[in-house]
């Protein structure tokens, strides 16, 4: 678009459409958190107006360095969950002229600060985030999971998904596969995200209204095979007749060690699984869809909304993630 009317703003477009800054934001960059009428109207009113989202030219008025920061725990940054969600990320930078850095170091004496307008900061925990803080400096931050603790009004906004929701739908998923006793297996409680804290106490809920006695059990990321297969025990001797798996990659491979060991004849009672991260190669298990990469996008959405003005302090977005059942 080039622009004749210089100077017009997100603020002048919504006002010229009676909608909300917020929702103009979100349509100009393409968060998906607006629909698609919507999107197509600012859109198209933008154009009327002369508006350009001249990110230079933005850049050189008010001091931006062009590209946003993406912070994710080192231990889990292999998972395809964080991976796609990176994509999404970057896709949605690059088409709003930015570039998407990959903060891989996060300790407070690293050389430099990095040179970013913003930082996208998944999966925070008191643990980290701190440090994180130190790390980047005063510029604005967004949080793929609420956060709370240490440096918590450090947090300009959030997105996450409903998990309290999600695990509650996973458990109905399996009952009505007819498990009666469902077990929870948990992050490391010194690893624990406030969307996994989340989880665990959806759990307790559910078990409460449905009379059933909780099982939580807790894992590492990445256990041995032999921690693996202890979990799954523990469960089978409290008498559970299901599995719901927090971390991702763990149901796969829970999978596995049941299928080795009914071909070995090994007497063991059959666990139904579902996890909370579904992934490919997991056919008839319930799993929360987490959408990664409209995850990411929605993120820098976010952020950039925070960057123009348009997202308030303290705004919270629900990430639309979804149940699926087995066919």
């Amino acid at each position: 678009m080039a622009s004749s009317v210089p100077g017009v703003t997100i603020v002048d477009i919504a006002r010229a459409l009676g909608i909300s800054k917020t929702a103009v934001s979100a349509a100009l960059h393409g968060s998906g958190r607006v629909s698609e009428a919507t999107r197509s109207r600012v859109l198209a009113q933008a154009e009327a107006m002369g508006y350009v989202s001249n990110r230079a030219a933005q850049r050189l008025r008010g001091g931006r360095h062009g590209a946003i920061g993406l912070s994710v725990p080192h231990d889990v940054r292999e998972l395809s969950f964080y991976m796609e969600l990176a994509f999404g990320a970057a896709a949605a930078a690059s088409e709003a002229g930015s570039d998407l850095l990959l903060l891989a170091d996060t300790s407070p004496g690293a050389a430099r600060r990095p040179s970013t307008d913003g930082v996208i900061v998944v999966d925070p925990t008191p643990a980290t985030f701190p440090r994180l803080v130190e790390r980047v400096g005063p510029v604005p931050l967004v949080s793929v999971g609420e956060y709370v603790g240490p440096d918590q009004d450090r947090v300009s906004a959030w997105i996450a998904a409903d998990h309290r929701s999600l695990i509650a739908e996973a458990l109905d998923a399996l009952t009505d596969e007819g498990v009666v006793a469902p077990a929870l297996v948990a992050l490391p409680a010194d690893r624990e995200p406030a969307w996994a804290h989340d989880v665990s106490e959806g759990y307790r809920a559910w078990c409460a209204a449905h009379g059933a006695s909780p099982l939580l059990l807790r894992s590492v990321l990445d256990p041995s095979e032999a921690e693996l297969r202890a979990t799954m025990q523990r469960a089978v001797d409290a008498r559970c007749d299901g599995i719901v798996w927090v971390a991702q990659g763990l149901v796969l491979r829970a999978l596995a060690a049941q299928s080795t060991e009914a071909s070995a004849a090994i007497p063991a009672p059959r666990l139904t699984m579902a996890t909370m991260a579904a992934e490919p190669g997991a056919p008839g298990v319930t799993g929360v869809d987490l959408r990664a990469r409209e995850y990411g996008r929605s993120a820098v959405g976010l952020l950039l909304g925070v960057l123009d003005g348009a997202v308030a302090p303290g705004t919270h977005e629900v990430h639309d993630a979804r149940v699926i059942r087995p066919a």
